[in-house]
Formats: C-alpha cells, sequence, structure tokens
C-alpha cells in the first residue's frame, strides 16, 4: 500500500489505479514477503518495512521476474516497474523514523506481528504519527500471530498509552466472504479492543460492520465541551 500526499494509506490496485493521482515518488509500505505488491508500472519511489522482509521481498520478486524475462511474456514484464529503479529502505522495529510525503511530514514505524497465519513469514504492522497535529494512526493489512503490537517491556508501551491510537486501517475485504464469525474476524476485534482506537477504517474504503466501532474508545465528553 501507498501512503497519499497527507500521509494516509491507500491501497493502489490495477482496478482503482486511474483514481489515485500517485506521485512517482510515493512511499511505499510492505506489510508481507508473502505476496508479490502492486506497483504501479511507472512508480519508482521508496519502499519501506524492516530489512528481513525487504530481502526476502526482494529475493522472491526477482526470482520471479527473471522468469518472466525466460517466459518472454512482454506483456508480463510491461506491467512492472524497473526494479533497478526502486529505492528499498530498512527500518528498525520500534525505531521511528522521519519521513517526506507531498504535503506533510510524518513519524514511520514498522511494528512486528509475529508469524503470517497462512506461512511461516514475518509481518508487520505501521504506525504513522502526523508530525503536524501528533494524531497516530496504526496501518494492518494483515493480522499475524502477535497481535500485541506495543510490549510492555518496550519504551513504545508507555507511549501508546499516553498518546492513543486515533484511526486504525483494517483490510475491508475480509468481510467481502465468510461468515460473522470468522476467524479473522473475531482476532480483527480482539485487536481493537484491546487497542481501543478513535476510530477504524477500511484500507480499500469498504464499509465495516457496526461492531468494529464498538471496539473503538468512546468519545470524552469533557473533552468534546472543552
Amino acid at each position: 500500500m501507498f501512503l497519499d500526499a497527507f500521509g494516509n494509506p491507500k491501497e493502489v490496485t490495477p482496478d482503482n489505479l486511474h483514481e489515485y493521482s500517485y506521485d512517482l515518488h510515493e512511499t511505499m509500505l510492505l506489510t508481507s514477503a508473502d505476496h508479490e505488491a502492486y506497483i504501479p508500472p511507472k512508480w519508482h519511489g521508496t519502499i519501506y518495512s524492516t530489512e528481513e522482509l525487504l530481502q526476502n521481498y526482494r529475493k522472491r520478486y526477482n526470482v520471479s521476474r527473471y522468469l518472466e524475462r525466460r517466459k518472454g511474456d512482454i506483456n508480463l514484464r510491461s506491467s512492472q516497474p524497473d526494479t533497478t529503479l526502486l529505492t528499498f529502505h530498512a527500518l528498525q522495529p520500534y525505531e521511528p523514523e522521519f519521513i517526506c510525503c507531498e504535503n506533510v511530514v510524518v513519524e514511520l514505524t514498522a511494528l512486528p506481528a509475529g508469524q503470517s497465519l497462512f506461512s511461516e513469514m514475518e509481518i508487520v504492522v505501521f504506525l504513522v504519527k502526523l508530525t503536524a497535529s501528533g494524531s497516530n494512526t496504526l496501518i494492518t493489512k494483515e493480522l499475524g500471530s502477535d497481535l500485541n503490537f506495543f510490549p510492555h517491556n518496550h519504551h513504545y508501551h508507555a507511549r501508546i498509552l499516553d498518546e492513543g491510537i486515533d484511526v486504525v486501517y483494517v483490510d475491508d475485504k475480509i468481510y467481502s466472504n465468510g461468515s460473522p464469525a470468522n476467524y479473522q474476524h473475531q482476532r480483527l476485534f480482539s485487536m481493537l479492543s484491546n487497542i481501543q482506537p478513535g476510530n477504524v477504517k477500511g484500507l480499500s474504503g469498504g464499509p465495516l460492520p457496526e461492531v468494529l466501532r464498538m471496539a473503538c474508545r468512546k468519545p470524552n465528553p469533557a473533552v468534546e465541551q472543552n
């Protein structure tokens, strides 16, 4: 997924590419190396993740491109950017870095989220803090084996207790199929109940079950009056 000009996550696909006026040097966040992420053909910006994830992704990504070249499939080759134009930036877990989006500066932090439930690959979630407003946004694409993104023995735990999470972005596509009792649905509700963000939104802008909003923290009347 990408961060737009204001530091908000945007999931870009071939279907919605025409709706998204992405910058060629925009920021891309990689949460998993399990699947090859869609990258717009002309894009040559920076991909952020942990060193382990980037290494695994580049290994698998380069192999797939090599196999396509061996097959001589021109359509496949033209649908992906030139990998030599991409920049891969490794983040240390729990160590924030300042990055510039088009209109804002954000503090970006990669948080380990355990292993994928579909493989043994490590995954991460991202915390994006807007430096101007101080708001915190947690971006999740996939929930792994560890939902404790802010360990009690880490300084990040105290920070989040003090500042709170304003918005959590989740993959709303998991609600397109499956029953309400789906295991991923239950884990998502549990994660939100523990974090108690101010709001929850879908990465692709799709509707979310009202029960997820019930897991968010209730507005403070005293603060609203002030």
